[in-house]
């Protein structure tokens, strides 16, 4: 895969990982995602986005116990389709 087809396919999944205030831990776990994401499509172009997404949730909450990360569950949920969010393990509706 091609960098900037990598780098468009990352930024469009970020989409789906909110931001926070800078420094913070789900800035971090953004940039973690990003990080395994690039590394899963270097290898296998047709890597699922939960495996990153699951690594970088294993790295974050072993740095940061009881950090519960934002995230659109569904969007990386296997056959997933309605936009939720994560947050503290409690699906809210996405704003």
């Amino acid at each position: 895969m091609k960098a900037a087809v990598m780098t468009r396919l990352i930024d469009e999944e970020l989409a789906r990982i909110p931001r926070s205030h800078k420094g913070s831990t789900q800035n971090q776990f953004r940039m973690l995602y990003a990080y395994h994401r690039r590394r899963d499509l270097a290898g296998d172009s047709n890597a699922p986005a939960r495996n990153a997404l699951f690594a970088a949730i294993r790295a974050i909450e072993a740095g940061h116990h009881g950090m519960s990360p934002s995230f659109e569950w569904e969007f990386f949920r296997p056959g997933g389709g309605s936009t939720q969010m994560m947050r503290n393990g409690v699906d809210e509706e996405a704003t």
